[in-house]
């Protein structure tokens, strides 16, 4: 078991070191685009370390000058040139850092220019019909933004600070050196501390703003998901699981949102711990000779005061560069997630093809017998109602003219009744208003129940909308939308219930068919029969379908026309179509046109 154990975690361990060495791979290979620039920027800020030589070089000359002048009665003029040297320190330092900020965000933005054209390339289709993506918008939106965005930090950071570490901090070293090699010799001794836990530190914080960006993912593409399908999660009685999905998912996030800070402040105070330590032995070391106290062979006993104060202000200097470093050590891992992340959208599109065309498997156009509650059974007080509307009006706040206009209508329970009419006339708002969507901006929306009437309300309808509203989910977790509680058993029953025997037996893995976000991997025939079998499901005493055969071939329109038929034996349809078969269906047929309805000619 032991044995078992220990084999399993170096496997695991191999495992991350290659999704590290992966993802360090990728990210050397996207900073190459601005690779002029880092250089340029790592160069700039190594030499502002100069600024800081020079400054605490005039502060040393003018504090030894004044105090030279308090002994000697001297006038304090002596101290002018310590103090031009002092000011010129800081002046130096800030036209050279601003000159590196320049430059390290030019090469931050040829590298967004260049990953952005990347990941369009590989996630864009190419080619007629366009290839079935597994990767959701959400993904690819949060690629191209979010977490081309993340690597801002370790570019503008991390990449030069390499080099300005070398620069800088070699410069300051060579130049505390020549006043006190003790003072260097401790600095020296010291630094192999700092790699050691810059490693540790990076390791952590990786594996945290990775499960960030995983969560920061996982809301983004279930919040787009849902909002898309709005009006039919709504008319199934699904939102409030839907807003209890999207609240954990936000839990979530808020939660490993804090692990990675806390990550982030302890590791920073560990190296601040370190650098404090040095500097506390420093300034010992520099107290103990000023006083006269340190007689140690091959030590020097004695330091002037310009001297020490010279090594004491270019200590944290020294380890400035570090520090930045260890900035950078947060953005690197923090880049390093987000890397694994645009590669897997990128990996995932280029590995996806196109959908099958082919028409699903001939099967019997027929209702067949329609038995049980799959079939449409339901008790009195699920019987069909009627819908009345009166002087409904609905304004758009970008409309000049009403989409619907002083509207009337009467649905009897049963009935089936038909709206055609052009494009943008008001049909869809008609049935918004109707299945209780929508709220009228004048008149008032009703569904009747014999001598009772409510306003209307979702929860009496199934909604069929355009375009069909599937979830990036399996097959059973579409069709338990309209119905939480069905078992296997009954899911299954549905499907032939309205004709659609050879349906599932199209998906090899049946009910555990995964479907991808807005139906992807499903022709247009089999989403639209598949919403059909939810509608069913939902067993609504008023059913509302927008264009339910559009975009269907004659052999699909064929096979929704019987479902359409099976379904309103039990229910009050309300449908829109431009279709002449489908008009076929219906008791009554009505024309919509400029948001006034009326009665279609003969």
């Amino acid at each position: 078991m032991t044995t078992d154990t220990a084999a399993l975690l170096t496997h695991l361990g191999q495992d991350e070191a290659e999704r590290q060495r992966g993802a360090t791979r990728r990210l050397a290979d996207w900073a190459t685009f601005g690779e002029p620039a880092f250089r340029r920027a790592g160069t700039l800020r190594g030499l502002a370390a100069i600024g800081h030589v020079i400054w605490a070089s005039g502060l040393g000359w003018a504090a030894e000058a004044a105090l030279h002048a308090q002994r000697s009665g001297v006038t304090p003029v002596v101290v002018l040139p310590g103090a031009v040297v002092l000011a010129a320190g800081p002046v130096l330092r800030a036209a050279l850092l601003a000159a590196a900020d320049r430059a390290a965000d030019d090469g931050a933005a040829h590298v967004r220019r260049a990953l952005r054209a990347r990941i369009l390339s590989a996630t864009l289709p190419e080619q007629v019909p366009p290839v079935v993506s597994p990767v959701s918008d959400a993904a690819v939106s949060e690629a191209l933004d979010g977490e081309v965005a993340r690597l801002d930090g370790w570019l503008t950071s991390y990449v030069p600070a390499r080099r300005a570490m070398l620069i800088g901090s070699g410069v300051v070293l060579v130049a505390i050196a020549s006043r006190s090699w003790v003072v260097a010799l401790i600095l020296l001794l010291a630094t192999p501390l700092l790699p050691v836990n810059l490693k540790v530190i990076g390791m952590g914080t990786r594996a945290a703003v990775r499960a960030q960006l995983t969560a920061t993912r996982t809301l983004n593409t279930r919040l787009l998901d849902h909002l898309r399908g709005l009006p039919t999660l709504v008319t199934l009685g699904a939102d409030e699981d839907a807003a209890r999905s999207v609240e954990a998912d936000d839990r979530e996030l808020a939660r490993r949102t804090q692990t990675v800070l806390r990550v982030a402040f302890l590791s920073t105070a560990w190296i601040e711990l370190l650098v404090t330590v040095t500097m506390a032995v420093v300034a010992t070391y520099c107290g103990l000779v000023l006083l006269g106290y340190l007689h140690v062979s091959l030590i020097p006993a004695t330091m002037s005061l310009g001297t020490a104060l010279f090594v004491l202000i270019l200590t944290p200097v020294y380890f400035a560069p570090v520090r930045e470093l260890a900035r950078g050590y947060h953005a690197r891992a923090e880049a390093s997630a987000a890397a694994e992340l645009i590669a897997e959208v990128m990996g995932s599109a280029a590995g996806t093809t196109a959908p099958s065309t082919a028409p699903p498997a001939p099967h019997p156009v027929t209702g067949g017998p329609v038995t049980g509650r799959a079939a449409g059974h339901r008790s009195a007080k699920d019987r069909p109602i009627g819908v009345r509307l009166t002087g409904v009006t609905v304004d758009y706040p970008d409309r000049d003219v009403p989409a619907l206009d002083n509207v009337n209508l009467t649905v009897a329970p049963g009935s089936v009744l038909a709206v055609t009419g052009p494009s943008g006339a008001g049909k869809s708002t008609l049935l918004s208003v109707v299945a209780g969507l929508l709220i009228p901006s004048l008149g008032t929306a009703h569904h009747l129940a014999g001598p009772d009437q409510a306003p209307a309300a979702p929860t009496a309808v199934a909604w069929v909308g355009q375009p069909s509203y599937l979830i990036a989910g399996s097959l059973r977790d579409n069709l338990r939308l309209a119905k939480p509680g069905a078992s296997d058993q009954e899911l299954t029953d549905a499907f032939p219930a309205l004709g659609f025997p050879a349906l599932l037996a199209a998906f090899p893995r049946g009910l555990d068919t995964e479907v991808g976000e807005r139906g992807a991997g499903l022709s247009s025939g089999q989403t639209q029969q598949l919403v059909l079998v939810r509608a069913l499901l939902r067993d609504a005493p008023l059913l509302c379908l927008d264009e339910p055969t559009a975009h269907l071939d004659p052999a699909g329109e064929a096979r929704v026309i019987t479902a359409v038929r099976t379904l309103a034996r039990t229910r009050t349809v309300l449908l829109t179509t431009h279709s002449p078969t489908l008009l076929g269906v219906a008791d009554r047929v009505m024309r919509m046109e400029r948001g006034r309805l009326t009665e279609a000619a003969p």
